[in-house]
């Protein structure tokens, strides 16, 4: 039995084929798919003090932003510097390290 898919590839199976249209979908780019987690290293003052992942597509790294400020943690500034998210404060930072830890082991 002999097909062609179109792609010069005759019946072997082997290479020249297409991807499915659903495979590749460069056109929408708010629509992609999330294949891999995103991971980053937390610093409280350069102190490292664990790694957040970020499995879904709905989950943020504000999400420990807010985290702290349900603690009632607001004297602290954020930034992102490639895969390390940087907390700075001025003196709470032992409060925000524990509650890091808390949210770390619940994660």
């Amino acid at each position: 039995m002999s097909f062609n898919n179109g792609a010069g590839n005759s019946g072997s199976g082997v290479g020249g084929g297409l991807f499915p249209a659903y495979a590749v979908n460069n056109n929408d780019r708010d629509n992609q798919v999330k294949l891999n987690e995103d991971q980053y290293d937390i610093y409280v003052n350069d102190d490292f003090i664990g790694q957040k992942s970020l499995k879904n597509q709905g989950e943020n790294l504000s999400d420990i932003d807010d985290f702290l400020k349900q603690q009632g943690i607001t004297d602290f500034t954020a930034s992102l510097d490639g895969d390390h998210y940087n907390i700075k404060t001025d003196g709470s930072n032992a409060e925000i390290s524990r509650a890091l830890q808390v949210y770390f082991n619940n994660r």
